[in-house]
């Protein structure tokens, strides 16, 4: 149910890949990974789960997510933003205090919920994007979610360190939070 799509080798590499207008260039992440699970519930309501913000801490499979508060108030949408205060964890078991400010980028009931995140650090990372992809199976829904990083160009020792040792020290807490987080997401939607 779960699988690993490329991921921090290839940092640094660029791909040639047919776009809109031709051949475009796509920077490749420096670490990306997708798991998917088939749920007993119906696309929509599992959106709805994902798309509320305010489920998100108990959502989260890894543990660290504490708090999260979202602006403006109301229905989630494109442009919506989530401050959210993470205790981020290495493999060691070490770990550090995070705000991260979000903010919602695909809001496309019921197929699909995705959201980038910036979290404060000495740099600004590149991207940090998340997904949920929701595709019928009968009357299940297949499950897809979805990370990928891409640190960018650093100059904080400590941040780069993180970056070209992200395969040893924290992926493994990633791909693990993850696959809890469907298994929430199948807890939760079976209320």
């Amino acid at each position: 149910e779960k699988g690993a799509v490329p991921n921090h080798s290839f940092r640094g590499r660029t791909r040639m890949v047919v776009g809109r207008r031709g051949m475009e260039t796509q920077i490749m992440p420096d670490f990306a990974y997708r798991t998917e699970a088939t749920i007993d519930a119906a696309p929509k309501m599992l959106f709805d789960i994902v798309s509320d913000l305010s489920l998100h801490v108990e959502l989260a499979g890894s543990g660290e997510l504490k708090t999260g508060t979202q602006s403006p108030a109301g229905d989630v949408e494109t442009g919506t933003r989530f401050l959210a205060e993470e205790s981020v964890k290495l493999a060691d078991g070490s770990g550090m205090d995070v705000t991260a400010d979000s903010v919602v980028v695909t809001c496309g009931t019921p197929t699909t919920f995705s959201w980038i995140v910036n979290p404060v650090l000495p740099d600004r990372l590149r991207r940090v994007q998340w997904w949920f992809h929701f595709t019928p199976e009968g009357d299940r829904t297949r499950v897809d979610h979805e990370v990928e990083v891409d640190f960018g160009d650093l100059q904080d020792e400590m941040l780069k360190g993180l970056r070209d040792n992200f395969e040893q020290v924290r992926a493994p807490v990633v791909r693990a939070g993850m696959d809890r987080t469907l298994h929430n997401l199948r807890r939760m939607a079976a209320r």
